[in-house]
């Protein structure tokens, strides 16, 4: 049986208030015994194993929960059947689009005769006409046609349904696009690799690749992940009051990542990176960087020592660098591990981090995985958000900016223009000393005026992959090859449950670990 927490929240919007109701299951937070596939892929790199895209779909169900579509699947047809089997396997993608561009063409039809008049459906105000009777009768929002529709107006909700035909064939056309185009850069690496000569200088020194490749090395950027657990988990607190919500979120993180293979008597690869207090360079070159962010919130702020005590209690290593941000310790761990041969994994869905990913086929590699959303970033999901590789997204980051780090950019450049520029110039220098002769008069002159201040973002979006050993805490003496959890300690993990209150997760982790006749933990039930 699985059971339940539920979250309410009020967001506000348009001075109505809207109840949003989450519900967070316990079965999944390191008690059970089947972890998901994706977290067993996460140990096995993206070069050796199929890569995990964003298309990728969360575990099934169990087959004892009932099944949404259930009814309509023994109904249907055997026909019906083999084309939803075709479509679930990646196959008869085309099939489906063409079925969809039929069925838009369909209810466009019936929109035409229900009005009376064929018109622009994609335009509000013909729409609106159309709807009201009357120019600019009212709004033609997807509230306010949903509102319609349920009121018993038909053309709203055919309306509806001709949009999200619409949206739904523009995805799938950009996913057979974006199919086509890594069939493309396989085809190349393919070719690259095989006309390749391997030298001393390029090709690392492997003692033994096949270890060093299934057993990467795991950087998580923990500073990051807290606010990211505190803002996905509900507001849960100790017998004592202590807000522990995002300690909970990070546990389960983890016992998704390591606790299989702890439990075989593994010691993964795997360490914390931590901001360092206070100030960093970036704050001298720019002393407005980061100014704009919000106060940490209240409940999130004791938290923070309770995630090194859980860092401790895991046997975790916990890393920082005096001066420097976490993504630029995890940019510098990244490139000694692979001069070690090691591949990376970085916990992280960090865009500037995104800088770090190396291209498809090289070894060792450096990949970003998402916990939360459940994805493999590699070479083709960065090109794929930002219309450029991992080694051109500093000089698109530069010319965008970045809000949350309140990195200045060139104010009416987006990330599509910047992208586009940046690919046809080559880099941020090329653009920036060809900007005279950029045809678009405004565009030209934003790039003018801004080529400071694109320098200057440049510098703060830059990585440094070369932080010196003297200002990096954590792993003194130790080489990154060597950065590995210790052996798992029940007593000591069990405790730090029972400290924080944890009873559900303690108790499913002791079942796991076959421990029996522990006294009962005095926690509240919050795991």
């Amino acid at each position: 049986a699985r059971s339940f927490t539920f979250s309410s929240r009020f967001v506000s919007q348009n001075n109505r208030r809207i109840v949003i109701t989450r519900a967070f299951s316990d079965s999944g937070n390191g008690g059970s015994s089947e972890a998901p596939s994706f977290y067993d892929d996460i140990f096995e790199t993206g070069n050796n194993s199929p890569p995990i895209h964003p298309t990728s779909t969360p575990p099934s169900p169990p087959e004892s929960s009932p099944s949404p579509s259930s009814d309509f699947l023994n109904s249907a047809s055997s026909e019906t059947k083999s084309f939803l089997s075709a479509a679930s396997k990646g196959t008869g993608s085309r099939d489906f689009l063409e079925t969809q561009q039929e069925s838009l063409r369909a209810i466009t039809d019936e929109i035409y005769q229900m009005a009376g008049k064929e018109f622009n459906l994609n335009s509000p105000t013909q729409l609106g006409l159309v709807l009201y009777g009357i120019k600019n009768g009212g709004s033609t929002a997807k509230e306010t046609l949903e509102a319609m529709a349920g009121a018993g107006n038909p053309l709203a909700g055919k309306v509806l349904k001709y949009r999200a035909l619409k949206s739904s064939i523009k995805r799938q056309e950009k996913q057979e696009e974006r199919m086509v185009e890594r069939r493309k850069l396989a085809a190349q690496n393919e070719e690259r690799r095989a006309t390749a000569t391997p030298t001393a200088s390029s090709t690392p020194n492997l003692k033994d690749n096949f270890t060093s490749g299934r057993d990467p090395l795991l950087l998580i950027d923990a500073s990051a992940y807290i606010f990211r657990a505190y803002y996905a988990m509900p507001p849960l607190h100790r017998s004592d009051g202590t807000p522990t919500g995002a300690v909970l979120g990070f546990c389960n993180m983890l016992n998704r990542l390591v606790m299989e293979r702890l439990l075989r008597g593994e010691r993964p690869r795997l360490a914390m990176v931590f901001d360092a207090k206070g100030d960093n360079f970036r704050h001298k070159i720019y002393s407005e960087y980061k100014a704009n962010r919000p106060p940490c919130p209240i409940d999130l702020v004791p938290q923070f020592p309770l995630i090194r005590s859980l860092a401790s209690a895991y046997g975790v290593q916990q890393i920082e660098a005096s001066g420097y941000e976490a993504d630029d310790v995890i940019a510098t761990l990244s490139v000694r591990g692979r001069k070690e041969g090691v591949n990376v994994n970085v916990v992280s869905s960090d865009k500037d981090l995104m800088q770090l990913v190396t291209p498809m086929g090289e070894e060792p590699s450096v990949h970003l995985i998402d916990p939360m959303k459940q994805i493999r970033v590699d070479e083709n999901v960065v090109r794929d958000k930002w219309g450029v590789g991992p080694e051109k997204l500093g000089d698109v980051l530069a010319l965008a900016g970045d809000s949350a780090d309140n990195v200045p950019g060139i104010k009416g450049i987006g990330p599509k223009i910047a992208s586009a520029l940046i690919e046809e110039y080559g880099d941020l220098e090329g653009l920036l000393k060809g900007a005279e002769g950029i045809k678009q008069k405004k565009r030209r002159e934003l790039l003018v005026e801004g080529k400071e201040v694109a320098r200057l973002s440049r510098r703060l979006v830059e990585l440094v992959t070369d932080v010196s050993e003297e200002h990096i805490v954590g792993m003194e003496g130790v080489d990154v090859s060597e950065l590995r959890m210790e052996e798992l300690n029940e007593e000591r993990l069990l405790n730090f449950y029972e400290e924080m209150g944890f009873r559900d997760l303690r108790k499913r982790m002791k079942n796991r670990f076959g421990i029996e006749g522990r006294r009962p933990s005095t926690g509240t039930k919050t795991g």
